[in-house]
C-alpha cells in the first residue's frame, strides 16, 4: 500500500469513527506517521479534498465487494438475500463497512461543504445505477430495473440503518424476507 492509499484507507477508518468535523488532523497524521508537509503533498486542498477521494475509494471498494462477492448468484433475489445477509453480519459483528460509512458522510455532506455533498450525490446516483444494472443482466428490462433498483436500495439501505443504530440484525433480515416480493423469483 503506497503512502497515499495508506492515508486515505486510514482516513476512512477515522471518518467512521468521528465523522468529518471529529476527525482532527493531527490525528491522522500520527496514526500515518507521516508529516503535514507530506499530507498537503498528497492532498493540496486538505480535509475537502481527502473526504472527496476517502469517499470515491470506499465507494470502489464496496462496488468490487458487490460485484465479485455479492452477484454470483444465480438469481437478483439470491445475490441481493445475500446482500441482506452480509450487512446483517457485518452489523452483528460490529465492523466498519464502506456503505455504513458512505452513508454517515453522506448525511452529514447536506451541511458540510458543496464539494463535498456533489460527491456524496453522484456517488449515491453511481450505486442506485450499479443495482439497475444488475437487475438487467438478471433479465428485468430497462425501465422495471430502475424502479425495482430504487425499492431495494431504499428497503437494504434503511434497514441496514436501522439495525446500525439498534445494533441489532433484525431489521436486516426483516428486509430480507421483502425481497421476494419486490423480484418474484429471478
Amino acid at each position: 500500500m503506497d503512502k497515499r492509499e495508506l492515508i486515505v484507507s486510514e482516513a476512512e477508518k477515522l471518518f467512521s469513527q468521528k465523522g468529518y468535523y471529529g476527525l482532527a488532523l493531527s490525528e491522522l497524521l500520527k496514526r500515518c506517521d507521516i508529516p503535514k508537509g507530506s499530507f498537503y503533498y498528497y492532498f493540496p486542498d486538505g480535509k475537502i479534498q481527502l473526504i472527496q477521494e476517502t469517499l470515491q475509494y470506499s465507494y470502489r471498494r464496496m462496488e468490487y465487494g458487490i460485484t465479485h462477492r455479492i452477484m454470483t448468484e444465480p438469481t437478483a433475489l439470491a445475490c441481493f438475500e445475500k446482500m441482506a445477509d452480509h450487512l446483517a453480519e457485518d452489523v452483528v459483528l460490529k465492523k466498519q463497512f464502506s456503505s455504513l460509512f458512505l452513508t454517515m458522510i453522506s448525511i452529514e455532506s447536506v451541511y458540510l461543504d458543496e464539494r463535498i455533498h456533489k460527491t456524496c450525490k453522484q456517488i449515491y446516483e453511481d450505486w442506485q445505477r450499479l443495482y439497475a444494472r444488475y437487475l438487467v443482466e438478471f433479465g428485468f428490462d430497462a425501465e422495471e430495473s430502475v424502479i425495482k433498483a430504487q425499492a431495494i436500495f431504499a428497503l437494504i439501505h434503511g434497514s441496514m440503518v436501522s439495525s446500525w443504530i439498534k445494533q441489532d440484525s433484525a431489521d436486516l433480515l426483516l428486509a430480507r424476507k421483502s425481497l421476494g416480493q419486490i423480484l418474484g423469483d429471478r
